[in-house]
């Protein structure tokens, strides 16, 4: 896997020196892309003479129009943007990537840092000498190995997606000008579209914030910050911030286990659903094997619930119990593919577009599992499964869903 490092510059030469060499130091199997944008201190000769793929503008072309001009030259399967005044440490980059890889409805991903709003920020005991830098980032990727976590929004000092879908995205947002608030408009737009985004807790880079910005001599970092938002309030029709944290209606995900459960047929189904449920339930509507589902709620950390036995109670039970305003149904087995999880994403997340009382969901079921009611339609066709809770559907065998309500399912 190679990854397209997109690097933009605007005078700050130490810095940017400081970034290449942190970079060159610490990553493997990489391109570099600089894009210049007017610099007058040495920075333009110093990357024309680099051997790497460069973009010289003779004047400020902003942020979003740099990146998309270094994203139009990559060729990497991943794209990163990566801010000059960074400082990258190791295994920086092999953390990210590897979210990004095991995690297929991650859209993109961002490193913590020692300056960052928002929850990306970590405290960073070393100084600004940098002195302990390394001993400190090394630590905590050891401690932090494997985890990450979702947040709304991700701050564009440091961002890795996918090229292709970088580039179906058409990158940045133009409109914004110098900077400030296209990234927020590039975690709309991919929120909007399912995706989520996640942050690396194993991967830290340094920042040292607003280095270009506050240099830029013709223009103040209050004001652009102002112009930003209201581009994005015009495009948007609301704060840019205030939409990215708004939530949409949540999801509750009820498992149906009839018998002694499949335990890696059940993990399958929960490892499907992540990034979806905001709740998961295991819901138990068979006559034997309560002892062995309440175990593996119990080792996964899940609430159990006891219905009676046949598929129409337990689907009724998971109405019933659900603490989120939508249910999904699934048996113990049956998966959502990572297109369908992500349509589901985009629908909740579309306040314009909302979601019917029962709507269809198109799941996949590994052919050797046995057969059940209803189950052998479910290969690639839509069954109807996620429901409004509140109009308590009765569940149609037959469909193998539940049942449209007689009143439509009207509030």
């Amino acid at each position: 896997m190679k990854t397209s490092i997109v690097i933009l510059t605007h005078n700050q030469l130490d810095y940017t020196l400081r970034c290449l060499e942190s970079v060159r130091a610490h990553t493997e199997d990489y391109e570099l892309i600089a894009v210049d944008n007017g610099s007058t201190d040495g920075t333009a000769e110093l990357l024309r003479q680099s051997g790497f793929k460069t973009v010289l503008n003779r004047r400020n072309e902003g942020f979003a129009k740099g990146c998309n001009q270094g994203l139009a030259l990559a060729e990497g399967d991943n794209i990163l943007f990566l801010n000059n005044d960074t400082v990258v440490t190791a295994g920086w980059l092999e953390a990210m990537e590897s979210l990004l890889e095991r995690e297929p409805l991650c859209g993109m991903v961002g490193p913590v840092s020692n300056y960052v709003s928002g929850p990306q920020r970590v405290d960073a005991p070393y100084g600004p000498d940098l002195q302990g830098l390394e001993a400190f980032a090394a630590e905590r990727a050891d401690g932090w190995r494997g985890r990450s976590w979702e947040l709304p929004r991700l701050v564009g000092f440091c961002l890795l997606l996918r090229r292709p879908l970088a580039l179906a995205m058409g990158g940045f947002d133009e409109s914004y000008g110098l900077g400030n608030y296209e990234d927020d408009d590039l975690c709309l737009r991919l929120r909007r579209d399912g995706w989520r985004l996640l942050v690396a807790c194993d991967s830290f880079v340094h920042h040292y914030g607003h280095v270009t910005m506050n240099a830029l001599e013709d223009h103040d970092l209050s004001l652009l910050l102002e112009q930003g938002r209201q581009v994005a309030r015009a495009k948007w029709g609301d704060d840019p911030v205030e939409l990215l944290y708004r939530r949409g209606p949540a999801v509750s995900c009820s498992v149906g286990i009839a018998g002694e459960a499949d335990e890696e047929a059940l993990d399958a189904t929960l490892a499907s659903i992540r990034g979806l449920a905001d709740e998961i339930l295991l819901v138990h509507h068979g006559r034997d094997g309560w002892e062995r589902t309440a175990r593996l709620g119990r080792e996964r950390d899940l609430k159990t619930v006891r219905a009676d036995a046949g598929e129409p109670a337990g689907a009724a039970a998971a109405l019933e119990e659900a603490g989120r305003e939508h249910v999904l149904w699934l048996r113990a087995g049956e998966e959502l593919g990572p297109e369908e999880a992500r349509r589901l994403l985009a629908r909740l997340r579309r306040p314009e577009e909302p979601l019917t009382a029962v709507e269809p969901v198109r799941l996949r079921v590994p052919a050797e599992l046995p057969p059940a009611a209803g189950r052998e339609g479910l290969r690639g066709a839509p069954a109807r499964r996620l429901v409004r809770a509140a109009a308590r559907p009765d569940w149609d065998a037959a469909a193998g869903g539940y049942a449209e309500p007689a009143d439509g399912g009207a509030p």
